[in-house]
């Protein structure tokens, strides 16, 4: 694991050259249709003049983004993805802003200043969120929104295992998974419990408004046996119904800072 620090190279995972975050997600349409579901579906008849992608990438999400603001910051301590993403968007002009994360645990903007920041595949490469919450806190609106994506430990598949083991998820961080797709060894993965990190936001100084389970069918095998449209008609009736049970792999959380 890498040591606690401000270090760029400490959280410039996806500048690995063996790395190439576009092709991971050239098998995943089913997973980035159902995060975008989810976005369309918690900021539903809302606008925004500014909104941060954070920990963006390539800016899989800011396309969605854009549907609900004026402005969208996407910061990434990743420059090889800001420099993907600025091709992809050259455009769109001053509608996006790019902006390099250059240390841990801060959110690059002045204080109250944001009208919503979404976090969407960043928490399972933070062991603890805490001192980012604070930030984000100190960076939001009052009256401005977050989402929050958590890589979930308490999903239906895990806790089964678990309870065949008279076991029950864990409340705090649990290391998961391998090196993949050419990433350094030294990149943490960690899944969390999203009860746990509810508490922490709302800790920070949030107020919960709702929350959806994401890529609740993410199988092998229902990839294979049904096309990307059916899985995802069948994910929008469920987001909302499986989330009172944290059923998906991934959560996605809506806050207000009143």
């Amino acid at each position: 694991m890498p040591k606690k620090s401000d270090s760029l190279n400490e959280i410039n995972f996806y500048d690995d050259e063996n790395h190439f975050y576009e092709d991971f997600w050239k098998t995943r349409k089913y997973e980035h249709f159902s995060e975008v579901l989810a976005i369309n579906k918690l900021l539903k008849n809302k606008h925004f003049k500014t909104a941060m992608d954070f920990g963006g990438g390539y800016g899989r999400l800011s396309d969605t983004l854009l549907k609900f603001s004026d402005q969208v910051i996407l910061v990434d301590p990743s420059k090889k993805q800001l420099d993907i993403a600025k091709k992809k968007f050259e455009s769109k002009g001053q509608k996006i802003k790019y902006v390099l994360l250059d240390k841990k645990d801060y959110i690059p903007s002045e204080d109250n200043s944001l009208d919503l920041l979404i976090m969407v595949r960043v928490s399972h490469h933070i062991i603890d969120p805490t001192k980012l919450f604070k930030d984000i806190f100190r960076a939001v609106k009052p009256g401005g929104y977050i989402i929050v994506e958590v890589a979930s430990n308490a999903h239906f598949l895990n806790r089964m295992k678990l309870l065949a083991k008279l076991k029950t998820p864990s409340k705090t961080p649990v290391k998961v998974g391998s090196v993949a797709n050419g990433i350094k060894d030294t990149t943490p993965f960690v899944n969390h419990n999203p009860t746990t990190i509810i508490k922490q936001l709302e800790e920070s100084g949030f107020k919960f408004i709702s929350k959806l389970s994401v890529s609740n069918y993410r199988s092998t095998y229902l990839k294979n046996k049904f096309d990307t449209e059916k899985l995802v008609k069948l994910e929008k009736l469920s987001q909302k119904s499986l989330s009172y049970v944290n059923f998906g792999p991934s959560i996605f959380i809506l806050l207000k800072k009143d």
